[in-house]
């Protein structure tokens, strides 16, 4: 039987090889185990078996397209008609999809979150219609895509950044986010406040990406 050193020295030659033929154009390399059936998974999963290293975005988190329009609408939908979110039509979200982020893998989106900035002197921003296929709930592709905007606002010069949510107070609030009134919000964000729905306002100050880092390690995820 093999150590684990030798092991693990084959494993990095391995991931030497990939790196190598991605240098000169391979796009995706899989490194799987001699399981049965492992071969098939990697190949014809969206989540696979082995490791994959890549040229390109597999995983991760990117500015929305035109393209995944339809996607965060069907993502969106349950929740739109649960109540839990206001009904968003196509036309309307392709207005405004520069302001829409894509958490995907593959092709295919595993949540979506929308960053409004507000251009005006009050240096805040709002995050809305944050949402997790339900497929991938409870492995923090919602902590990714909240960790990410935030990282934006900073980044922006935003200072404070707010949800107006009726269902999900719980998240926000074990993420720093802390309950405020209606008057705290942007004045063009208190004109367009929907007084039916009665949504309660989470308002978070930030300051630096090292207290982000440092809050993160506190959430319960």
């Amino acid at each position: 039987m093999q150590s684990k050193t030798t092991r693990e020295k084959e494993f990095l030659e391995k991931v030497h090889w990939s790196c190598e033929a991605l240098s000169k154009g391979v796009r995706r390399s899989h490194l799987i185990s001699a399981d049965e059936g492992a071969l098939l998974k990697e190949l014809y999963t969206r989540d696979g078996e082995g490791t994959l290293i890549s040229r390109d975005l597999y995983d991760g988190i990117r500015q929305a397209t035109i393209e995944d329009i339809t996607g965060i609408l069907d993502l969106c939908a349950p929740l739109i008609k649960q109540g839990f979110l206001v009904d968003r039509p196509p036309d309307q979200v392709e207005k405004t999809i520069n302001s829409y982020y894509v958490y995907t893998r593959d092709s295919t989106i595993l949540a979506c979150a929308q960053l409004m900035r507000y251009d005006d002197n009050s240096k805040m921003a709002e995050i809305g219609c944050l949402v997790v296929n339900k497929k991938y709930r409870g492995e923090g592709k919602g902590d990714g895509m909240l960790g990410f905007l935030e990282r934006l606002c900073v980044q922006s010069g935003i200072k404070s950044v707010f949800v107006l949510s009726t269902q999900t107070m719980q998240f926000f609030s074990e993420r720093g986010y802390d309950e405020v009134g209606v008057e705290a919000l942007p004045e063009r964000k208190r004109e367009n406040y929907n007084e039916k729905r009665k949504s309660k306002v989470y308002m978070k100050t930030i300051q630096s990406l090292r207290d982000l880092d440092s809050e993160e390690l506190m959430w319960d995820r």
